[in-house]
Formats: structure tokens, sequence, C-alpha cells
């Protein structure tokens, strides 16, 4: 029965694969790997920023150059990382105090609950059509591109905008992971490798270039006639 069922996943992959309704692969972007259209001038600044180890890194995991085999990037490499991610105060659960959404290993799923090496880690997602999605991260804490590449790119050097302080004056930093799991959150790739005082690693300019990049990914382009 297990040696059938990976027979039929198999097959509903490679149909997935081969069947152009799952994936049109027909935004700007593609078309710009195909040699059918330019970027425009910001469009190719934010694609350098994006793939630059030293600024947004972002191609460290979201992958932008075709496979080996031509096939076209994804944007995902389909691995699982602890950013930080503010808490949600408009999810209800987080009224709790002691509640936490733990990724990999629970509350929802309890396979990996003894690798607490992996506690606070979610999946990096596709970034195609991104520019198109009203909510981000997995507890749908900021509802915007620019809030999300600004927390990128300010998470550790003005965490003072992102957690809460405390009456103290301390930063509240990584408010939704337990203080056991914090220190599975990545601080060492950039462009979380900062700290307050340092200048981030994208500018405001900046930003906006990797939005404007971001956005040839949208599915649905139409060449010019």
């Amino acid at each position: 029965a297990e040696a059938a069922f990976e027979r039929i996943v198999f097959a509903l992959q490679q149909y997935q694969r081969e069947d152009p309704a799952f994936h049109s692969y027909d935004s700007k972007y593609d078309q710009f790997l195909a040699g059918r259209v330019q970027l425009s001038d910001g469009e190719l600044r934010g694609l350098a920023l994006f793939n630059d180890p030293a600024k947004g890194n972002c191609a460290a995991c979201h992958t932008s150059a075709k496979g080996e085999d031509g096939a076209s990037p994804l944007f995902t490499d389909f691995s699982f990382d602890n950013i930080g991610v503010p808490r949600n105060p408009a999810i209800a659960a987080t009224a709790d105090p002691a509640y936490f959404d733990l990724g990999l290993c629970g509350p929802d799923r309890t396979d990996l609950m003894s690798r607490s090496d992996l506690c606070g880690q979610f999946k990096v997602p596709t970034l195609r059509n991104v520019a198109t999605r009203k909510v981000f991260f997995h507890n749908g804490r900021f509802n915007n591109l620019r809030d999300v590449l600004g927390f990128y790119v300010r998470r550790d050097t003005d965490p003072e905008q992102w957690y809460p302080v405390g009456a103290d004056g301390a930063v509240q930093k990584f408010n939704d992971v337990p203080d056991a799991y914090r220190v599975n959150v990545n601080t060492s790739e950039a462009p979380y490798n900062r700290r307050p005082g340092m200048a981030p690693a994208l500018s405001s300019d900046e930003i906006d270039d990797v939005i404007r990049f971001l956005g040839t990914l949208n599915d649905g382009y139409k060449l010019p006639q």
C-alpha cells in the first residue's frame, strides 16, 4: 500500500510539473530570463540587491536563478527558518502569554516536539505573486511589503520599531518565541547580522527598488506588442 501511495504521489508531482496550468511562469521576470523583455532600471537595481549576499541576501533562501535543468526559479529553497517575527496581537490565542506557535515543533504537529533546535522554524515561502498578498509571515503580522522589508533590515538595528518596550526601557525582542528557543532565531546571516546603531543593510530607496523587482514576479505579464 505504501509503494502504491508513493507512485500516486510521484505521478501527481510529474503532472503538476508538466501541466502549464499549475505553473504558468509568465511573469515579467520569467520573460526577462527568456530574453523577451527588459527590466526597468529600478527593477534591475532591486534584483541586484535581492541577490547581493551583503545587502538583501534574499536569494539565499528565495532562489532567483534557473535550475541546472533550466527550470524556472521557484523563489524558495523549501528550507525552514526562524526569523523572530513579532507577536501578532490580532490573533486571539496570543491573549494567553503562554501560547506560542512553534512551527515545526508544535502545537499543531507533534512529531518533532523533541527537536528543540527546530522550535520556531517555518517554511520559506515562494515569492511568486508576493506583491499581490495582503498578509505576510506565518502569523500575518504585517500587511504590506514595505513593512516586511523594513522588518528584515531593521529588526536588529532598530528593534524598538518592531517589538514592545518594557517599563524598564528594555526591548522585548523576539517576543513571539519562548525564551528557551530564542537561540534558534537567525542572527548570523545578512541582513540579520546587525546591532543597534549600525546602518541597515538596505536604505529606504533600496527597499523601494526591491519592491519594484518583487512586482515582476506576478503571473500574467503581457508582452508589449
